[in-house]
C-alpha cells in the first residue's frame, strides 16, 4: 500500500486527494435524548451530558444517498484511489495488535472519566478485545455490542461524518485534532490512531499539541484543536478559529509548532462562543484565490478580534479582510445569502459559507442555499448539478471557468456540517 505524500499550502489548490468517513449504523443507534442540548435537572434547565450536536435524527438510507453524490463528486476530481474511507482505514487499523489496544485502552480510559461503572468497563473490554476489525469497527463508531445491541459504550460517535474536524494537513504535515465536545472525543482517539498507525500515512509528519501527553485527563484538557477551524491561506499563513472548539491555548500550541515547521504567520481569529459559529469555516471558506464566501456577522463584533498566535496572542485588529490586504492578500468577500441578511442567516445555519474548493473558483455548496447560489451565479460562478459535474468533470477540472456543484443536504446538514466539514483534503496542487 503505498504511502500518500501528503500536500496542502492553500484551500483553493486542484484537489488530489481526500479522505471522508461514510455513514452507517451509528446514526440508527441515535435516540431523541442525544438531540437535546439541555434537559431539565433538579435546578432548571442545564447542559445534556448525551447531546450528540445534530440538530435532529436522520433518515440513515437519505443521508447515505446524499453522501454518496458527494463521494462521487469527490472521485470525479480526485481518482477513486485518492479518495480514501475514513471508516475502512479504521478497520484496517484495528488488524494491528499495536493500534488495536491503544485505540480501545483510550477509548476504555475516556468512558471511565465519563463515569461508567467499573463492571461495565470490564464487560466492554472483554467484548472489544475478542471482536474481529470489522466488528470492532462497528463497536467503536456505534457503541453497541454487534451481535445482540446492547450498550457497551457511552454513546454513538455520528460526528465522524464530519471528517474536516478529525485532522487538518497543512504543508507537508497532518495536524491531529483533540476535540474540546464531549460528544467528539472518541472521533479523536479514532483518528489518531488512523493517523498513527494506517499504513498510507506511514512516514507522515504529525503535529501533536500535546506531544501523545493526555494532561489532566481527557475531560477536561483545555489544549483543544479541530480542524474545521484551521484555513491554510498560503505556504506563510494559517488562520486559526478561536472559539467553541479550538482554545486559544491549543491554538497557541499549534502556532508554535507551526512556527517549527516554517510558517511564520498563524492568526487567531476569535469568534463569538455560540452555534452558529462553532468553527471559523462556519463562517467563512476561501472559493478561489482572493475571495471567500462569508458570514459577515460571525466576523464581526467585539469578539471577533484577531491576535498573533506565535507572538503571545498579540492583538492584530478586528478586520480580517483589512489584515489580510495589509499583509499584500487583497480580499473579495461573497456574503453568504447575498444582500439579504434575513437569507443569510438562514442559509449560515445550513452551512451557506461552508464551501470546499474541488480547485479555483470550482466548488461544492448545498443546493438549499439559494440566495448563496444565486449571489455566486451574478459573480460568473455557473451552478451546476452533481449528475452534470460528473459527466463532465475531465473538462471542467481543467478549464479556466467557475463553477459551483449544488449538492443535495438535507440530512447531511442536520448535524451542522456543510460541504467542508464533511471532506478532509490530504493532497492539494
Amino acid at each position: 500500500m503505498a504511502q500518500l505524500d501528503l500536500h496542502v499550502t492553500s484551500e483553493t489548490g486542484q484537489l488530489r486527494a481526500c479522505a471522508l468517513w461514510g455513514p452507517g449504523s451509528e446514526f440508527d443507534a441515535m435516540v431523541p435524548d442525544h438531540i437535546a442540548p439541555l434537559r431539565l435537572g433538579r435546578h432548571g434547565w442545564e447542559p445534556n451530558p448525551d447531546y450528540l450536536l445534530f440538530d435532529d435524527l436522520v433518515l440513515l438510507d437519505h443521508l447515505r444517498h446524499e453522501h454518496a453524490i458527494l463521494r462521487s463528486v469527490v472521485v470525479a476530481a480526485t481518482g477513486e484511489r485518492n479518495c480514501l474511507d475514513l471508516r475502512d482505514m479504521l478497520t484496517t487499523v484495528l488488524a494491528d495488535p499495536l493500534a488495536r489496544g491503544e485505540i480501545v485502552g483510550q477509548v476504555l480510559d475516556m468512558e471511565a472519566q465519563l463515569g461508567t461503572p467499573a463492571p461495565q468497563l470490564q464487560r466492554a473490554r472483554g467484548r472489544l478485545e475478542g471482536l474481529t476489525p470489522v466488528d470492532l469497527t462497528s463497536a467503536l463508531v456505534t457503541g453497541l455490542d454487534p451481535d445482540d445491541d446492547s450498550a457497551l459504550l457511552a454513546a454513538p460517535a455520528p460526528n465522524l461524518l464530519f471528517a474536516r474536524d478529525l485532522a487538518a494537513v497543512v504543508g507537508d504535515a497532518l495536524v491531529l485534532s483533540y476535540p474540546r465536545a464531549r460528544a467528539r472525543k472518541r472521533d479523536g482517539i479514532i483518528a489518531r490512531g488512523i493517523a498513527r498507525h494506517h499504513p498510507r500515512l506511514r512516514g507522515a509528519h504529525l503535529l501533536d499539541i500535546r506531544h501523545g501527553d493526555a494532561g489532566q485527563g481527557e475531560m477536561v484538557d483545555d489544549r483543544t484543536v479541530e480542524g474545521g477551524d484551521i484555513l491554510v491561506i498560503a505556504k506563510d499563513l494559517v488562520l486559526v478559529g478561536l472559539g467553541e472548539r479550538t482554545s486559544e491555548l491549543g491554538g497557541r500550541l499549534l502556532a508554535a509548532a507551526l512556527q517549527a515547521r516554517g510558517i511564520a504567520n498563524v492568526w487567531g481569529v476569535r469568534l463569538p462562543h455560540q452555534r452558529a459559529t462553532m468553527h471559523l469555516d462556519t463562517v467563512m471558506t476561501w472559493i478561489e484565490p482572493g475571495r471567500a464566501l462569508a458570514w459577515l456577522p460571525g466576523l464581526g463584533g467585539d469578539q471577533a478580534q484577531v491576535i498573533d498566535l506565535v507572538d503571545a496572542g498579540r492583538p492584530l485588529g478586528r478586520d480580517v479582510r483589512a489584515l489580510l490586504e495589509a499583509h499584500g492578500r487583497a480580499l473579495d468577500l461573497v456574503p453568504c445569502g447575498g444582500a439579504d441578511p434575513r437569507a443569510g442567516a438562514r442559509e449560515q445555519w445550513s452551512d451557506g459559507a461552508n464551501a470546499v474548493c474541488l480547485g479555483p473558483g470550482r466548488i461544492v455548496l448545498y443546493g438549499r442555499n439559494r440566495a448563496t447560489l444565486r449571489e455566486l451565479n451574478h459573480r460568473d460562478y455557473q451552478v451546476l448539478s452533481p449528475d452534470e459535474f460528473i459527466a463532465n468533470a475531465d473538462l471542467l477540472m481543467l478549464g479556466d471557468r467557475r463553477w459551483v456543484v449544488a449538492l443535495p443536504g438535507s440530512e447531511l446538514s442536520r448535524g451542522r456540517g456543510g460541504p467542508r466539514c464533511l471532506t478532509l483534503p490530504l493532497q492539494r496542487a
